[in-house]
């Protein structure tokens, strides 16, 4: 993959899924000992929910942008 190459929302979408992945570390780094699968779950479901919704909401609003522009091929 070139990173280079990405467009805006792509770039957006990655930097969420590291901030995502970071939120999840920190979650497990400071779970109580015997919680850390808990908490890590926690917060896969609460960051990682937010990152699956703006994902999707970016590419349904690409959809209807293309499809403004005329029918498929």
């Amino acid at each position: 993959m070139d990173w280079n190459k990405l467009t805006d929302d792509e770039r957006l979408i990655a930097e969420q899924a590291v901030a995502t992945y970071r939120a999840v570390r920190l979650a497990g780094d400071e779970a109580p000992h015997g919680h850390g699968l808990a908490h890590l779950e926690r917060a896969v479901r609460e960051h990682g929910d937010a990152l699956l919704r703006d994902t999707l909401r970016r590419a349904t609003d690409a959809q209807d942008a293309a499809q403004k522009k005329g029918p498929r091929v």
